[in-house]
Parts: C-alpha cells; sequence; structure tokens
C-alpha cells in the first residue's frame, strides 16, 4: 500500500528486533506478528491514501524503537514524515535501516530452509 502511494516504508535493524521479542513474547506466530505491525502502522496506514503530491506529503513511513516499545510495552506507532526532506528527518542515532520496497527481496532473502534455526531463535 505504502508504494502504491510513492512512501517509503523504513525499518531500523532495533524496531526488527524488538517487533521480533514482542512476537516471541506473544508466542502467537504470524498472526501475532501482522497484529504488532498492523498496531505500530495503523495511524500512518490512514494518513498515507490521503496525503496530497506536493510539499506536505507523506514521503517516509519510519518504524523505530520508540514505534515499537519494549515487549512489555505499547509503542507510539510508526512516524510520519512529510515533505521533499522526509529521510533527512531521520537522526543518524536510530541505527542504520532498512527499506522495504517493491520486487527488492532476493531469493536469498526468501530461502527460508537454508536459515540457521538457532540463529532464528536467538532474536
Amino acid at each position: 500500500m505504502f508504494n502504491l502511494n510513492n512512501v517509503k516504508l523504513q525499518f531500523t535493524e532495533n524496531a526488527l528486533r524488538l517487533i521480533a521479542e514482542k512476537a516471541i513474547a506473544r508466542n502467537t506466530g504470524a498472526r501475532g506478528l501482522r497484529s504488532i505491525l498492523e498496531n505500530i502502522l495503523t495511524e500512518a496506514m490512514f494518513e498515507v491514501p490521503g496525503s496530497k503530491p506536493g510539499e506536505e506529503s507523506v514521503e517516509v513511513v519510519l518504524v523505530d524503537e520508540e514505534a515499537v516499545g519494549t515487549a512489555d510495552t505499547i509503542g507510539c506507532g510508526a512516524k510520519i514524515l512529510h515533505g521533499s526532506s522526509g529521510l533527512e528527518n531521520i537522526s543518524p542515532t536510530t541505527g542504520s535501516s532498512m527499506t522495504m520496497e517493491k520486487n527488492e527481496a532476493t531469493k536469498e532473502d526468501l530461502d527460508l530452509e537454508s536459515e540457521d534455526p538457532a540463529r532464528a531463535l536467538s532474536l
């Protein structure tokens, strides 16, 4: 949905780790993971389609540690960055980020069978 509106969805590495920790703590599998992501992205999912092109349009939706919260707390939700300087507003202290864009995944990203199960559990 974000890609259809020319909006970049970015996750910091620490945010991805916290999302995984929350999902593991809930012990609900893929449905729990979906629920966590929906809670984080709800406001952005409603605001992005109504955004009009121009100076105040939504450019980036950023999911960082504050957006996710801890395993015991609720985060503040994804940060919606407006205007042409959306990426410039990201603080360098948020850590590296992963950009999720259409058709960006490679075969290695999708090949789950070759991944070390012990490594996956350590998240």
